[in-house]
């Protein structure tokens, strides 16, 4: 059965009061009366009771088959889109993501949306448009995961923070390191010269839209953009799950797309109780495009959920933990002791708010399963995104001073 949203509907009369019982005896507004006899009063409220419990009872239901449908839908889609098994060599070099018509129908119904224009999806392009900081190893992930549905990496550097800090340029020093996806990478460096505003906000606000204006005007040849070509606008750890990324490149898509992550903390060992509702999607429309400031907090046309991974403060090392806090807009939270190193691995390592905010939010997920294939290809690599037990937190740049607090 096709993904609905059809909503369960019960007649307005099954609410209230039936009206024969209410015009039985006679009129109920005559002022010094009752309204009604107590009898007549314990027989309404038990008609009210009975229906107030089939509704309940019938929407309970209905969640409960909605989110159960959701998860076959997504199985059923894998299964519709790559009946067989995919090979990848870890590099991102696997069959064409172009489904067949007759694919594309059954595939994107699912996530009610028409199949697109079968000629359009075959000169279709997917650009991918980020902004990186220090996060090097989740580039790398990102690339590793998304080269197979993605046409080319936009990626924008700065040799500033949003805090008006100075920083390396790291793509470029570890531009070996990602040399098997050098061919779908455009890497740019930010001119900082177009825009002077010296609030936070303003330079984190302005350099999401620069992704855009200051990248894809100027593409020529086969990375030039078109019209109908899907633009993605995401930050580096907000990973699209592949089933998703196959129905933008098949499907008719509206102009504003949000793809909810499910949400993790310091590693994929952490999820959040609540989803996170970015990245965005939009369709490339010359100088019209929606620019991407705008697109991440206006994007209603439609919804992919469980759409996507998103793992905050992923990183391998102490030192980046640091710099993250030292970079990023929030500024009321730069503080010493949440940079202590110790605070740093107690909190990675316990599913604690990095900010000391309250309770945690975060549920424990043993041996997740749910996670990028590029990190189950590599997971020495990226023990870090599966693991935080150890003493150490499984960050490379921390050696415990003395015996932690056993995890519970």
């Amino acid at each position: 059965l096709p993904f609905s949203t059809n909503y369960c509907r019960v007649p307005l009369s099954a609410l209230f009061i039936p009206h024969k019982l209410l015009t039985r005896q006679g009129p109920i507004h005559q002022l010094g009366q009752p309204a009604f006899p107590t009898t007549m009063n314990k027989q309404i409220s038990r008609h009210q009771m009975k229906y107030m419990a089939l509704v309940a009872a019938i929407v309970f239901i209905w969640l409960v088959w909605r989110l159960d449908l959701h998860r076959e839908v997504v199985e059923h889609a894998k299964k519709i889109a790559h009946p067989h098994s995919t090979s990848h060599d870890g590099h991102g070099q696997v069959q064409s993501e172009i489904l067949t018509p007759e694919k594309a129908i059954e595939y994107c119904d699912h996530f009610r949306l028409k199949p697109a224009n079968h000629e359009l999806v075959r000169k279709r392009k997917v650009f991918d448009l980020l902004l990186i900081n220090t996060e090097i190893e989740m580039l790398e992930l990102r690339l590793g995961q998304m080269a197979p549905y993605v046409d080319y990496f936009v990626i924008l550097e700065s040799d500033k923070t949003f805090t008006d800090h100075p920083k390396p340029l790291y793509v470029k020093e570890n531009w070996e390191l990602l040399k098997p996806w050098h061919d779908k990478m455009i890497l740019r460096t930010m001119d900082l010269e177009a825009f002077k505003e010296s609030s936070t906000w303003d330079r984190e606000t302005n350099s999401r839209n620069a992704m855009f204006s200051q990248v894809i005007p100027g593409l020529e040849g086969a990375q030039a953009a078109s019209f109908d070509d899907i633009i993605l606008v995401s930050d580096v750890d907000e990973i699209p799950k592949p089933e998703t990324l196959r129905a933008l490149r098949n499907c008719e898509v509206p102009l504003r797309v949000s793809i909810h992550s499910q949400m993790y903390y310091y590693s994929y060992q952490w999820l959040a109780r609540n989803d996170w509702s970015h990245p965005q999607a939009t369709v490339y429309r010359g100088e019209d495009t929606i620019l991407p400031q705008d697109l991440r907090h206006n994007a209603n046309d439609h919804h992919f959920y469980q759409g996507g991974w998103h793992c905050s403060y992923c990183f391998s090392t102490v030192e980046e933990m640091a710099q993250k806090i030292n970079s990023f807009s929030h500024a009321e939270l730069n503080k010493p002791e949440f940079k202590d190193p110790e605070w740093i691995v107690s909190v990675a390592r316990r599913g604690l708010d990095m900010f000391g905010r309250g309770e945690s939010n975060f549920d424990r997920i043993e041996e997740n399963l749910d996670v990028p294939h590029y990190v189950k290809q590599n997971r020495d690599k990226f023990d870090f995104l599966l693991d935080r037990d150890p003493l150490n937190g499984n960050f490379r740049d921390y050696t415990p001073k003395h015996v932690a607090t056993p995890l519970s």
